[in-house]
This record gives structure tokens, sequence and C-alpha cells, in this order.
């Protein structure tokens, strides 16, 4: 708690009275110099007590959310003290997005003030309520005491899927016309490496050799039977990011990915994720709602880096393993990275390649070079046009969803 003095005059005309009544007694002198200080010592009294004897209480009733969500935080401030509290300022510093609590009140003795704020999540990423300052005066407004109400709570604002038209993936070990490369049946089954067991696996692929001096349990990988897993490889180098807000590649390639993501999970495929954003995100193929969470996490949190596409592959292609299918989403005009492809679908790894339209955007290249790349080399590809992916809409939380509940406190 800081109390400050917001009226210098009255303690510097105490100043002088002392000396005028030092110099030459009077009984003005003496009425002034008592008024004035009693001001003086009662209005630091009552800031100091009001200051002191707030309590500040804050619910927010979920800690995560999906863009288009809205819902409502509930504030509550209680004056404890011997003082009604006359002038209360209450700034807010959350930091989402469009969202303000901030209020100016008062507050009688042992009086509550209450107020609920909407808050509409219009933005991905990880978001903070809490910091706020709590500014009240004296009725003379000759101290000012500000209070640090600096618990927070959290709130993870993750992407939300889009509804998306039929996009065909590739299948791995596939070519673009939909040609097997060579037929299952005339393959011989050998063990080409073992993973860790997944939801989903069957029992009858567990490596009791591998189980057994791992202490986990370990399935096989059959070279002839792949297991059509999905990479998702999301695109977020700076280079290319065109546009803000919702109308931007960033937002845009998020969503896309997001989609994917649910779309091959509900499909019960493995599915991992990979992006170059600031923080290089490395998520392996798996199945189940905690990875499903771990996937919209991080693309919660995902920010455009320094990386280009190319150096992504160059760091990324040997450990993609064999046999899936390659997601690639990207807004990049050029052509380089698509020199890392052939490598890849000689080990059945097979791209479909989602290239997110940039016309329209200032100072962005045609798509068109990289369609004709892409449709050279027969790989499948989608040019996604702008506007294609639509905002999400404001949904409210059910109240049955709401089983976590974030509060913070500030109390005397």
């Amino acid at each position: 708690m800081r109390v400050k003095l917001r009226q210098p005059l009255v303690p510097l005309l105490i100043v002088i009275l002392l000396g005028l009544q030092y110099n030459d007694p009077s009984r003005a002198y003496t009425i002034l110099l008592i008024t004035l200080g009693g001001m003086f010592i009662v209005s630091f009294v009552w800031a100091r007590s009001v200051g002191r004897g707030l309590l500040f209480h804050r619910d927010i009733p979920f800690s995560w959310v999906q863009v288009g969500n809205h819902m409502e935080e509930h504030l509550v401030l209680i004056n404890t003290s011997w003082f009604p509290a006359a002038y209360i300022e209450f700034i807010d510093r959350s930091t989402l997005p469009g969202y303000s609590a901030n209020r100016v009140t008062s507050i009688s003795i042992g009086a509550i003030d209450e107020w609920t704020v909407p808050v509409f999540c219009t933005q991905r990423g990880l978001f903070h309520f809490g910091d706020a300052q709590i500014i009240t005066v004296d009725p003379l407004g000759i101290f000012e005491v500000t209070r640090h109400a600096g618990l927070q709570n959290e709130l993870l604002v993750l992407p939300q899927p889009s509804v998306l038209p039929h996009l065909p993936v590739a299948s791995s070990g596939v070519m673009d016309e939909g040609q097997p490369r060579r037929e299952a049946s005339q393959q011989s089954m050998h063990i080409s490496t073992v993973r860790e067991f997944a939801e989903g696996d069957s029992v009858r692929l567990i490596h009791w050799p591998t189980t057994a001096r791992k202490n986990k349990t370990f399935v096989r990988l059959m070279e002839n039977a792949p297991e059509g897993n999905w990479w998702i490889v999301l695109d977020l180098d700076q280079a290319h990011m065109r546009g803000s807000g919702w109308d931007s590649m960033e937002e845009q390639s998020v969503a896309l990915a997001a989609s994917l993501a649910g779309l091959g999970l509900r499909s019960r495929k493995s599915t991992g994720l990979v992006s170059n954003g600031r923080e290089f995100a490395w998520l392996p193929p798996e199945k189940g709602d905690a990875h499903h969470w771990k996937i919209l996490e991080a693309l919660a949190l995902a920010k455009p880096g320094q990386l280009a596409l190319d150096g992504l592959f160059d760091k990324i292609s040997a450990s993609l393993g064999n046999h899936h299918s390659l997601l690639i989403i990207t807004a990049c005009t050029q052509t380089d990275w698509i020199k890392s492809l052939p490598s890849l679908i000689k080990r059945g790894v097979i791209p479909t390649v989602f290239l997110m339209d940039t016309a329209g955007y200032e100072g962005a290249e045609s798509m068109e070079l990289a369609a004709t790349a892409l449709a050279k080399q027969n790989i499948r590809h989608h040019v996604i046009p702008r506007g294609l992916i639509e905002p999400p809409q404001r949904e409210p939380i059910p109240l049955e969803a709401w089983d976590v509940t974030s509060s913070s406190h500030i109390n005397s």
C-alpha cells in the first residue's frame, strides 16, 4: 500500500502558520493551526484506514476457452474500515484484448460493491486477469492511497476449429492419383522399428523384448503396413505473415491447423504437429483427447518465427519417420522448400500441401508459381482462398462445462 500527498499546500500552510505563531502569537493563528492540523491528521487516518480495509475478490469461471466463447467475470469490493470510501477507482490491467473491468465507485461502511464484466474471447493466446490497482482518497482529497492487487488468473484461449469444405488428404504410401505405390498383399512383413504404445493400438503388435527392457509398453511398426499417421507442418515464417487480426495469414493458418488436427484425431489417426514459430513446436503423432489438448495448447501459444520453411525441413526431415501423411500449411510463395519433398516421398511420407492464398494482401506475391511446381511433381495441393476460413461465431460456454474455477483475492 502506498500513501501519497495530493495537496502539498496544506502542510506548507501549517509550517507558515507555525512560523507566524512563533514570531507573533495570535489566537487566530492557533485556531487555523488546530483546524488545518486536525484536517491533515484526520485525512491521513481516514485514507489509510480505508486503503487497508478494502477487500477485493474476482472470479473467472473457467481457466480455458476457445476463440468465440464468451462468459462473465465477477468482481467484488468490500469496505471493512471504520470510514466510508467516498471515492474508489479500480484500474484493471488484464491483458485480454478488448477487456476492461475499470470502475469508479463509492462504498459506505461495511458495504459491498459487486459488478460483472462480459469476457469476449476474440483472440487465441494466454492472457492474465489481474494486476489491478485500487485507488482511494479521503473526502478532502489531501491523501491518496493505492493498493496493488497483484494476484492474477490465467485464461488460455484455444483456437476454434472451423468448418471446412472437403479437402482430401493423400494417404501415406499413395500418390496423388490415388494409386498404391505397391500392393500391400505382395509385400513381406517385417519389423521396421518400435514406438511407445498409444491409445487404439492393437495388443497383438506389442514388442515384448523392448517392453521388458524399457519397462514401458512398445509396439512394432511394420514396414509393409504403414499406420497412416498425420504430421501437420504449420509454417509460421514471419516473412510470409500478411494481414492483421482474424484476416491474417497467421490466424487463418492456425485455425486450419486446428481444424485438420481435430479431423485427423476424429478419424482415429495418430496426429502430430511441427511448427517453425517463435517457439519451435514438436509433438509426435499420438491419439486421444489429452494429445488433442496438447496440440490446441501449442497452437494457442504459437507466434511467427524467423525460420524459413526450407530450413524447417532440413531440421526435421530425418525425424519424420516413414509411411506418414504430411499436411503442410504454408503461405510461402517461393519454391525452394518443395525440393525437400521427393526424398520424403521415397520413404512413403506423402505430402498434401495447403497453400494459404495471399492474393489481396499488400505486397503479396501470387501462389501460382508454388502451385505449378507442386502440380509438376504430382503432389496433391489445395489453394485456400482468403475468406474461406470464416471467423468463429460468438458462443457462450455451457454452464455445465464450467467445472474449473479460478479466483484471486486481496485483503488487509
